[in-house]
């Protein structure tokens, strides 16, 4: 976590952790490629945001913090999504909710990205969601997802799914082709209407919320980017990782330092 100084101008966003549960003791995690193309490309100091309990999702503490921020970065993660508790995060109870199923769901994650999305929309703010954070996006904005790419379409599965038989860094080389849309929010960045992108991931969006416009398509016609339809910022979600090769990879340095600079922007509003 980067640590501001209060008269620090540089821009600062939040960035999403993920729930672990180890020997029955709850943990909050981030993978550190994260924080370090914030850092490096993206030009911002980062917050980690902590997981919400069902009993806290409906506190005004997540919208207090992000009214300190100038961006919400929507991390990816392992875990599936549970729709019902990203659309309604204080709805279930201690009676009836199982919050961590280790290596399934996260509820906590999902009630963490429900809150923060809600306050970035109605603040205005820059988001970038990454892999699960697309789908976040899509599940907030009454889209759905296909729980499984592998059981819906074979193909697709093989084509999407994460590869363990290849050492970590090699899994996060490029996958599949993306075509990318020429009029919309992601073709200024990428100044191209194709690209590589890597693909690690089982779920995948089924229908588009209709608050989204498709950015970017896979060749099996996966919706692999969107962004916030009439958004006052860049608000994008994508379902590669372009926190992994950033250091070497056009596209991704280019939505880290385009992110980067919509924070810029937005800090500089918020000051004015």
């Amino acid at each position: 976590m980067t640590l501001l100084r209060p008269e620090s101008t540089r821009a600062v966003v939040g960035v999403t952790s993920n729930r672990l549960l180890v020997d029955g003791v709850h943990r909050d995690w981030l993978r550190r490629k994260y924080l370090q193309a914030l850092n490096r490309h993206a030009g911002v100091a980062c917050v980690i945001l902590p997981t919400v309990e069902a009993e806290d999702a409906s506190e005004e503490v997540a919208p207090a913090i992000m009214r300190r921020l100038d961006g919400l970065v929507l991390t990816g993660d392992e875990s599936n999504i549970d729709p019902a508790v990203l659309r309604a995060p204080a709805s279930l109870t201690e009676a009836d909710r199982q919050d961590v199923e280790v290596g399934i769901l996260d509820r906590p994650r999902d009630r963490l990205s429900a809150v923060t999305i809600a306050s970035a929309i109605a603040l205005g703010m820059p988001i970038l969601g990454i892999c699960r954070g697309l789908q976040e996006l899509n599940v907030y904005f009454g889209g759905t997802l296909r729980s499984s790419l592998a059981e819906w379409r074979p193909e697709s599965g093989a084509m999407h799914a994460e590869k363990p038989d290849r050492p970590r860094d090699r899994q996060y080389d490029a996958a599949h082709s993306v075509g990318i849309c020429s009029d919309g929010a992601l073709f200024p960045i990428a100044r191209t209407i194709e690209a590589q992108v890597n693909s690690l991931h089982n779920q995948g969006i089924e229908a588009l919320a209709p608050a989204l416009r498709r950015e970017a398509w896979a060749p099996d016609g996966l919706v692999e980017a969107a962004s916030v339809i009439g958004a006052p910022t860049l608000q994008i979600g994508v379902q590669w990782h372009p926190e992994w090769h950033v250091s070497t990879d056009l596209l991704s340095k280019q939505l880290f330092k385009a992110f980067g600079e919509a924070c810029v922007g937005y800090h500089r509003t918020k000051k004015n």
